[in-house]
């Protein structure tokens, strides 16, 4: 007879959770919009009289097309156009499920000015995906000003996914105000963020490192001469550090697990962690809504570790030798997971096991 204790279910409902102290270090929204009511959807499909005009011409495959690439600002206008154009933009399934299952996305883009910048269909495919962009993790969060779903550990060590001050822009990616106009601006919500979770300045514009990357590219020609163009500027050797860091590619690429690459040294802070990126959900091709799960199970075996209590054949069976154990644990104590891989790794994790002994007895 099968334990009723190693069902699935009970197993998320003992060994996972959502740790506040992460989720608050980002874009917090407390008031997301409401889905449309499905009586007005119904009331829509009634046989009412209206037009778009030369747009009727279209065949309904290429109007879903043009609408997919409008961005959310530019499709809600559209559907205040008409009844038409309102029967056309709910029949959207990318917009449908933006606002049904990330309401809050679409508020968060709107606050901090970058409500124009993606298409629905960006935005959907992010929806649709689980997996962080830059590692094999699950990622739980969107970073805003680039559309890309991300884990906490790219998030806080990939340059990429970065945002700083324009001025410093100019400075790092040799920029003049000229060109700083072409960039998306984010205007940081006021609040608290990251672990620390200091105030946010007041009244603060950022632009993200990667789009102020790949213009001071445009600009200079070529990565010797961005590099030359920032060492010009750079008037001291901390300055130099940080600009070298955020023109650098991550140290992880698709198909590795950044938390197991060797120790990359002193990384330079990042003042603004959190300001541009915020709880995301993932919907998966059968519909299923995911925020992702933390294991209480790594938390134990973090605070096991720095009470010096973690077998030293558990420690080494985790961490690689090249790399620092409490960089490690610490980063796999704030892994989110989707559901079927938060069951695969419950299974080998040690904390897990202290917690629920019986699950032992699972065969790997």
């Amino acid at each position: 007879m099968s334990n009723p204790s190693l069902e699935p279910e009970i197993l998320i409902s003992r060994l996972s959770h959502r740790p506040r102290h992460l989720l608050r270090a980002m874009i917090t929204v407390t008031a997301p919009p409401k889905p449309p009511d499905s009586t007005l959807a119904d009331r829509l499909r009634t046989d009412r009289v209206s037009s778009l005009g030369i747009l009727d011409r279209l065949p309904p495959e290429i109007m879903s097309i043009l609408l997919g690439m409008l961005d959310i600002q530019s499709i809600v206008r559209f559907a205040s156009v008409s009844f038409r154009g309102n029967m056309f933009v709910q029949s959207q399934r990318a917009y449908r499920d933006l606002v049904v299952f990330a309401p809050q996305v679409l508020l968060a883009l709107g606050r901090v000015g970058l409500i124009g910048l993606h298409s629905v269909v960006e935005l959907h495919t992010a929806l649709r995906t689980g997996r962080c962009a830059t590692c094999t993790e699950y990622g739980a969060f969107l970073f805003l000003p680039t559309c890309e779903r991300c884990c906490w550990e790219c998030l806080r060590y990939n340059p990429s996914l970065r945002v700083l001050l324009p001025k410093e822009a100019k400075t790092y990616f040799g920029l003049s105000e000229r060109h700083l106009q072409r960039l998306p601006t984010l205007c940081v919500i006021p609040g608290n963020y990251g672990i620390s979770a200091d105030p946010a300045p007041e009244h603060c514009r950022l632009v993200s490192v990667k789009a102020a990357r790949g213009l001071g590219l445009m600009v200079q020609g070529s990565t010797e001469k961005l590099a030359q163009a920032m060492a010009r500027r750079c008037k001291s050797t901390s300055l130099l550090v940080v600009g070298r860091y955020l023109q650098g590619e991550p140290a992880v690429s698709q198909g590795q697990d950044s938390l197991l690459l060797p120790s990359q040294g002193n990384i330079p802070t990042d003042n603004f962690f959190g300001m541009a990126s915020i709880p995301f959900p993932s919907l998966s091709k059968s519909g299923r809504i995911e925020d992702g799960l933390w294991c209480r199970g790594c938390e134990v075996t973090l605070r096991r570790y720095d009470s010096l209590r973690l077998p030293r054949d558990m420690l080494a069976a985790v961490v690689p030798s090249n790399c620092e154990p409490q960089r490690v644990l610490l980063g796999l104590e704030r892994r989110a997971r989707s559901k079927q891989s938060f069951l695969d790794h419950i299974k080998h994790c040690y904390g897990a096991r202290q917690l629920v002994p019986e699950l032992a007895t699972v065969n790997d």
